[in-house]
């Protein structure tokens, strides 16, 4: 609702918690002057922007999904297309970002709704349907949708309505300053350095291999360092911190830097090595932010490390590698 006070000729509109100041005769909800405040991008909840009634009116999807936080920046959404097999989904995921840019790809678009920044388009050969939102600054989401049966492609199924949709609640969470910001505790694994805990060369000499480039997205506490040769899963090695169900995680059990620990095995028989080491750090019970699942889970933070080696010189040389890896990045936590 719009409420109109002359004050000396002038026409002052208050829209929602947007103060407007409209000269003449008209005002245009759609132009603020500005938009509140994020603060400190860092502590935002990840699930904070989306929440389920923003698809309330999407006669495509169930009303019952999943949104749960993914780490302490991303959040991934889980929505069922309505007449779908069982293992259907449209899979929709947000990413926080304190220099988010505007989305590159070959059909992108751009608006500007008020002060905030809407790009959007498709990417992978149109098979994700993109955004970004984002203030003048560059404090903003990534937004991505994908539509798949059991992680195969569902091109029956359009998921650019679902990410249309998660870019309007977003807009307007970021009109109307409705961020919600977390505390997190000295124990948690938030604000850790992770990449920059670990350097490149370290790796390459864990790993005994050479010419690794770095692809880290520090941010996102998503740290690899990978061999340029091409392949879906190039050698090298990753750890990153994840939010999740430990429960999920299958190995041998072990002890890594004083935390209990899986290490699991999967290399091939051909030579290759390729090793996952996960290690809980912290329980959440109750996890703090936004979140909607149906299987009752106790997030916990967790450090994932994979070392994938194109040939092994002896059994277990990966796991050997993930495990110093991990343990290095457990013992600098200090750093943080």
């Amino acid at each position: 609702m719009i409420h109109r006070r002359r004050i000396g000729g002038a026409v002052r509109c208050f829209v929602a918690v947007l103060f407007v100041v409209c000269l003449g005769a008209g005002c245009d909800p759609d132009t603020p002057v500005a938009a509140p405040s994020i603060g400190d991008m860092t502590t935002l909840d990840p699930c904070g922007f989306v929440t389920p009634d923003a698809f309330a009116d999407l006669k495509s999807v169930e009303t019952r999904m999943t949104i749960e936080p993914s780490n302490f920046v991303r959040c991934n959404l889980n929505l069922r297309p309505v007449g779908k097999e069982e293992g259907s989904r449209i899979a929709l995921w947000t990413i926080l970002g304190a220099h988010t840019a505007d989305l590159v790809a070959p059909d992108a678009v751009s608006s500007d709704r008020g002060p905030v920044r809407v790009t959007k388009g498709t990417s992978h050969d149109g098979a994700w349907c993109d955004a970004t939102v984002r203030l003048s600054g560059g404090q903003g989401v990534q937004v991505h949708a994908t539509a798949d049966r059991n992680g195969r492609p569902l091109p029956e199924v359009d998921p650019c309505p679902a990410r249309d949709h998660a870019v309007d609640a977003i807009v307007a969470a970021m009109r109307h300053g409705a961020y919600k910001h977390l505390t997190y505790p000295s124990d948690s694994l938030h604000g850790y350095d992770l990449c920059g805990s670990i350097p490149l060369p370290e790796v390459e000499s864990t790993v005994h291999l050479t010419g690794l480039t770095d692809k880290s997205a520090p941010a996102e506490q998503d740290c690899q360092w990978r061999a340029d040769d091409g392949s879906d899963m190039p050698p090298g090695a990753m750890i990153s911190v994840m939010l999740d169900d430990p429960k999920l995680f299958m190995g041998k059990r072990a002890t890594i830097n004083g935390f209990p620990s899986r290490v699991w095995d999967i290399s091939a028989t051909n030579g290759a090595g390729r090793c996952v080491v996960t290690t809980p750090t912290k329980s959440w019970d109750p996890w703090p932010g936004e979140h909607r699942s149906d299987n009752g889970v106790a997030f916990s933070e967790l450090l994932y490390t994979q070392v994938l080696l194109p040939v092994q010189g002896e059994a277990g040389e990966a796991c050997r590698a993930a495990t110093s890896i991990a343990t290095q990045a457990l013992s600098r936590r200090g750093a943080k």
